[in-house]
């Protein structure tokens, strides 16, 4: 969770960014944590916030991740024309609605779903698990009921090296982790 910074315990250097290669161009000081009181060319804000940048590892380097880092040219193009589509507004962007539906079906098909398979559409890979989780635990709630066994403590078993984000699933929605660990010897 981010806090609110407080300005009053900052020197003048701390509540401000000074930039190496646009602070020569720069008539006032950029507020680090505030707007400013006037605007910036939108090239030199553009400047100082990539050159911030840089300083972030590279993307295509980092191994320990599982998001991909790298595509074809054609797919970023394809994404940076649909930033400024709201894609929840279905009504307002059928035909993205519609390659929506398409991929779900393909997606659907390369995990051999049941016929009664469904899926929607996510801004980003946690956001998906949480759903699928979500999912799985209603799921999970509904088979428990049928067979009149308990509902409120659902579990989920996972190896050691599985991703943050099925703990923090569990944590979020009361499902109880149960961790696998596995030796150097194979047990």
């Amino acid at each position: 969770m981010h806090t609110l910074v407080k300005l009053d315990d900052l020197s003048p250097e701390e509540a401000r960014l000074t930039p190496r290669r646009a602070r020569n161009v720069l008539t006032e000081p950029v507020p680090k944590y505030e707007l400013p009181a006037k605007g910036m060319d939108a090239d030199l804000a553009y400047q100082i916030i990539h050159d911030e940048l840089l300083l972030d590892g590279s993307a295509r380097l980092n191994l320990a991740t599982f998001v991909t880092t790298w595509m074809e040219p054609q797919a970023e193009k394809l994404m940076t024309e649909c930033f400024a589509k709201n894609m929840i507004d279905k009504d307002e962007y059928p035909q993205t609605a519609e390659i929506e539906h398409r991929c779900i079906n393909m997606v659907s098909r390369l995990f051999h779903a049941p016929d009664e398979g469904a899926g929607v559409s996510t801004i980003g890979s946690s956001e998906a698990v949480m759903l699928a989780g979500l999912a799985l635990k209603w799921q999970w709630r509904k088979r428990m009921k049928t067979q009149n066994k308990a509902s409120d403590q659902p579990n989920m078993i996972m190896g050691s090296n599985v991703q943050v984000v099925w703990e923090k699933f569990c944590r979020y929605w009361d499902v109880n982790p149960g961790i696998c660990r596995w030796s150097t010897d194979g047990t």
